[in-house]
């Protein structure tokens, strides 16, 4: 996939220079690892985006995946010695993989049904991951995974962590960018808009449903593999079904099917959810009232009231221009 740098969008470079300027200028160690995790959530929230943004398929247990890459290259790297770059890649690998098994009765489901089944893979996953002490270590987790480190560089400072997690962030937007722009990415849109339409224009419907759950889990696989480098341990407890509902929180909230959307949802949410630290009763009824309060009056989430805006001033400024 060739990549031009003149279509890289602008949203991608302002993201790029602002974290980089910020990361650089900040010397609180707190906001930095909070810029990490911002870092994280973009690519996790722009994989479900491809799923359920561009393809219209549905994703309530997402969070299984986020698991699914953390164990994997965790237990590859603890447990087998192999080296974090390439632990991170089979967590890439094992993730796709589980999302292509999901896809293939998925992708025969709509609406409700498909929301069930993909609940009932992240439950299994976490029950797994609860239970299976002789792989996961059940409850008590795996230890001492190791820090990011590439071609024996070790990214042990939150400063080169975050810049390492940028710099992932650009890279994954822009394949994102280059799909969207694709042939595949607009057989996934023609799929969303009308399925019986889209068959009848000669799409293959299963394949490019199954390219989309496996795409979608490869980004989420990722984030959880950098999740877990960056913490140097992982539970069950950080991947509950709390964690699915966060990752549609960030979406909706941002706005799904375009790129700033997922960037937008994911940053403002992060730091929602650390500020909600002290109420942790609370945060999921406060995660479902942003839901509710999204889908019902705002449909294309803040991207789409900031385009609206943009839109009224363009119009005001042609009016006056003209006057």
């Amino acid at each position: 996939m060739k990549i031009n740098i003149k279509d890289i969008p602008v949203s991608i470079w302002f993201l790029a220079a602002v974290s980089l300027a910020l990361a650089f200028i900040s010397k609180d160690q707190y906001l930095l690892t909070l810029f990490a995790f911002a870092g994280i959530y973009v690519i996790a929230v722009s994989g479900l985006d491809l799923l359920f943004g561009y393809s219209g398929q549905i994703s309530m247990g997402h969070a299984a995946y986020y698991a699914i890459g953390a164990y994997t290259s965790a237990l590859l790297s603890t447990k087998l010695g192999v080296p974090v770059f390439l632990s991170m890649i089979a967590a890439m690998v094992v993730s796709g993989i589980f999302g292509i098994i999901v896809a293939f009765p998925a992708a025969k489901l709509v609406r409700h049904f498909l929301s069930l089944l993909t609940i009932a893979f992240g439950q299994m996953v976490y029950i797994f991951a609860c239970k299976a002490k002789a792989v996961t270590n059940a409850m008590a987790g795996v230890k001492r995974i190791p820090k990011l480190n590439l071609f024996g560089f070790e990214f042990r400072s939150n400063l080169s962590c975050a810049i390492l997690i940028l710099v992932l962030c650009v890279l994954f937007l822009i394949v994102k960018q280059r799909i969207v722009h694709s042939s595949s990415g607009r057989a996934l849109m023609a799929i969303r808009e009308n399925v019986v339409a889209a068959d009848g224009m000669g799409i293959n419907i299963k394949k490019y449903k199954i390219m989309a759950f496996a795409i979608s889990a490869v980004y989420t696989g990722m984030a959880g593999a950098l999740y877990a480098h960056i913490v140097s341990y992982i539970s069950p407890e950080s991947f509950q079904s709390s964690q699915s509902q966060l990752l549609m929180t960030m979406l909706l909230f941002g706005g799904m099917g375009n790129l700033a959307g997922p960037i937008i949802g994911a940053v403002i949410v992060t730091i929602l959810n650390e500020t909600l630290q002290g109420f942790s009763s609370y945060r999921m009824l406060i995660y479902g009232f942003i839901i509710l309060a999204s889908v019902l009056y705002m449909p294309k989430g803040l991207y789409g009231i900031v385009e609206k805006i943009k839109g009224l001033f363009g119009r005001r400024v042609k009016a006056d221009a003209d006057n």
